[in-house]
């Protein structure tokens, strides 16, 4: 132990005997139960079977909403690839345009 671990425990043990050890510990430990809950709640501190699901959750909507965009967005590349196919036909001579 160090000279400041000692010096906490010369501060904590006047009021061990002045309210009582079960009260000091009883407070310690609400300090530490707090501290968890409040860092689960952040986020700090994830079981691992929940980050897991999470992770799991999180691929499966990304395929959704990969499969929901190629969906939507298909007809546009038809239209694309039809405009760029006529575009080809119609400029068959390799003219220079003075660009």
């Amino acid at each position: 132990m160090d000279s400041n671990d000692v010096s906490n425990l010369e501060k904590l043990l006047p009021l061990a005997d002045k309210y009582g050890l079960a009260y000091i510990v009883a407070l310690i430990l609400l300090i530490i139960v707090i501290t968890l809950v409040r860092s689960i709640v952040k986020g700090n501190l994830v079981p691992r079977e929940l980050l897991d699901r999470a992770e799991e959750d999180r691929d499966r909507l990304q395929a959704i909403l990969d499969k929901e965009r190629a969906d939507f967005m298909a007809p546009t590349l038809e239209v694309l690839q039809r405009l760029k196919i006529d575009h080809a036909a119609v400029n068959g001579n390799d003219e220079d345009r003075g660009g």
